[in-house]
């Protein structure tokens, strides 16, 4: 099993979106997954049509609580969520003192059925940001292609390296910053990228996410990019994300190339 947080203080960088999607796509490529949503926002409950006040299944902030027979609500085959509202907003600024309550949560309940869990965190740096890390395996950090978002990488950075310096038992591995939302038609793109290679070397994600039409309206009508046609761009670029990350973790073995499993 490995775990990966997606981080960013910044919110519009296509946080929940790149959780959703790849989450999904990992699925379809016949990783058991399951979406753990650490967000009050609840986006990625919304996204999926999910009802996340539907109390008939467990929920993150069931976990967080230390409740026991946790069970995480289903979206489709190879694909489970444990949803988020605004009930977990109470755990945002507590700090994390006498260890992490989602590292006992983890170790009190099984999860060991999934090859991956993909966690959403709130756009801030905060203890829920905190608790993500604590129980990952890896990290990422999305970022769109302007000048500002440096700083923001920067920092989001600095954050996690002083968090899990904080947390017993804790050493993700950072994977790469995600270039999302990019237009290669503009003029400063290039060099953006350019001073991002330089600055990130192999920390910077070889795919890169563009700008469509399909990824924006996507939550409006409950589709992910699973639910593109064939030759989509953007369902091309998620395969490619997709199997790029899964060799960094280490669960490459059975990767199946994408004209296998493109529905």
């Amino acid at each position: 099993m490995k775990t990966i947080s997606i981080i960013c203080q910044k919110g519009g960088v296509g946080k929940t979106t790149t959780v959703v999607n790849l989450a999904t796509t990992f699925s379809t490529l016949g990783y058991k997954t399951l979406i753990l949503d650490l967000d009050p926002q609840g986006n990625v409950s919304t996204y999926l049509n999910y009802d996340k006040n539907d109390n008939n299944d467990s929920n993150a902030i069931n976990l967080l609580e230390k409740k026991s027979n946790i069970i995480p609500g289903n979206i489709k085959e190879n694909l489970d969520i444990l949803s988020s509202n605004t009930q977990i907003s109470k755990f945002n600024d507590e700090k994390i003192i006498g260890g992490s309550k989602l590292q006992f949560a983890f170790q009190n309940n099984k999860f060991e059925k999934y090859d991956l869990i993909i966690i959403d965190t709130p756009p801030t740096m905060s203890s829920l940001v905190q608790e993500a890390l604590a129980v990952s395996d890896f990290y990422m950090i999305p970022a769109k292609p302007e000048f500002l978002a440096v700083e923001g990488v920067a920092q989001a950075m600095d954050f996690a390296k002083k968090s899990v310096s904080s947390i017993h038992n804790t050493n993700p591995l950072f994977l790469g910053v995600l270039l999302n939302q990019i237009d290669k038609r503009r003029s400063s793109y290039l060099e953006f990228v350019s001073e991002l290679e330089y600055l990130l070397a192999d920390k910077l994600f070889t795919t890169k996410i563009s700008q469509t039409t399909e990824i924006a309206d996507g939550p409006f009508y409950a589709k992910t990019v699973i639910d593109f046609k064939d030759d989509s761009k953007s369902k091309v670029e998620y395969f490619d994300l997709a199997n790029e990350i899964l060799k960094k973790v280490g669960l490459n073995e059975e990767i199946t190339e994408l004209s296998d499993n493109r529905h």
